[in-house]
C-alpha cells in the first residue's frame, strides 16, 4: 500500500500488485466500498497485468475528504495516481461510481487510456432518482453509513446469491465496507452522483469500452445499459444473468473471462 497525495492535507490509498512491466489496469470501486472490491479480478489477471487498485477519497484508507464531490475531482483523482506512478496509459476498469468515473475519463482524458471497461453504472441520474439520493444523504447524516447497509446490500446482491450460507464471507466484506466508509466520503460521492449527466456525450467516446451489466440490477438496469452501448461507437455490451449490481462478486469467474478477453 501507498499513499498518493491529491494535496497537503488528502491522499489516497493505493496499492500496486504484479509485475511493473506488464500492461496496467487501473480498478476503481463502488459507493460504500474499498479496494477489496476488486480482489478476485485482481487474482484472475495479475499473470498478464500491472494491477493498481485505489480506495475512492473517503472510502478505505484514503483520507475523509470533504465533500461535495465532483466527478471533475474523482477523474483527476486517477489522473494524479497514474502521474505519481509515471504511468502514460493504463486500462481502467470501473464499478457503479467508478464505471461513472470511467465514462468522464474516456470523455475528457482519453489519451491516458488504452481499453476501458464500464460496469453496472448509468450514465445520468434522472430526477427522481436524485430524490432517493437526497433520501440517503439524509440517512448517512442521521446515523452514518451503518445506517444503509441492510438496503445496500439488497442492491449489490441478489436475493438468492444473499441467502447462500456460501456466500457469508463476500456479505460480511461488503457490510465491513460499508460501515467502514467516513460519512464525508459517502456523503460526498453521492453529491457527485447526483449531479451526472454524460449520456448526451457518449457518441463523442473515442476508445474502446466494453459495458457490463446484471441482469438483475435495479440502481443500473441492463436495459438503460445496453442503450449507452447503443449510443457508444466502437462498444461492446454483455449482461450478467442472474446477478445484481456487484457483478463482479456475484459471478466473478464469468466477469474475469470476459474483461480478459476484451483486454487481450
Amino acid at each position: 500500500m501507498q499513499k498518493v497525495y491529491i494535496n497537503e492535507n488528502y491522499y489516497l490509498n493505493v496499492k500496486v500488485e504484479g509485475n511493473t512491466n506488464f500492461p496496467k489496469i487501473i480498478f476503481s470501486n463502488s459507493l460504500g466500498s474499498d479496494l477489496r472490491l476488486w480482489d478476485s479480478q485482481a487474482e484472475a489477471l495479475k499473470d498478464n497485468f500491472c494491477i493498481i487498485r485505489y480506495d475512492t477519497r473517503g472510502h478505505g484508507h484514503s483520507s475523509k475528504f470533504e465533500g461535495p464531490f465532483s466527478f471533475d475531482m474523482l477523474e483527476n483523482d486517477v489522473i494524479t495516481i497514474l502521474d505519481e506512478l509515471n504511468i502514460e496509459k493504463a486500462h481502467f476498469v470501473g464499478l457503479s461510481i467508478g464505471g461513472m468515473t470511467s465514462l468522464g475519463l474516456a470523455l475528457k482524458h482519453q489519451k491516458r487510456f488504452n481499453k476501458i471497461v464500464c460496469c453496472a453504472a448509468r450514465a445520468d441520474m434522472p430526477a427522481p432518482m436524485k430524490e432517493s439520493w437526497d433520501e440517503r444523504i439524509s440517512i448517512v447524516k442521521k446515523i452514518g453509513t451503518d445506517g444503509v447497509v441492510n438496503s445496500s446490500l439488497e442492491r449489490w446482491y441478489s436475493e438468492e446469491f444473499r441467502n447462500n450460507p456460501n456466500n457469508m464471507f463476500q456479505i460480511n466484506l461488503a457490510t465491513e465496507m460499508i460501515k467502514k466508509t467516513s460519512v464525508e466520503g459517502y456523503i460526498g460521492c453521492c453529491e457527485a452522483i447526483k449531479n451526472l449527466d454524460y449520456l448526451k456525450e457518449l457518441s463523442t467516446i473515442n476508445k474502446e469500452i466494453l459495458y457490463l451489466s446484471g441482469e438483475n440490477d435495479i440502481g443500473a438496469p441492463a436495459m438503460a445499459i445496453e442503450e449507452m452501448h447503443h449510443l457508444t461507437p466502437n462498444s461492446k455490451y454483455e449482461c450478467i444473468p442472474k446477478a445484481a449490481h456487484i457483478i463482479n462478486i456475484e459471478s466473478p469467474d464469468l466477469v474475469n473471462k470476459i474483461i480478459l478477453d476484451f483486454l487481450i
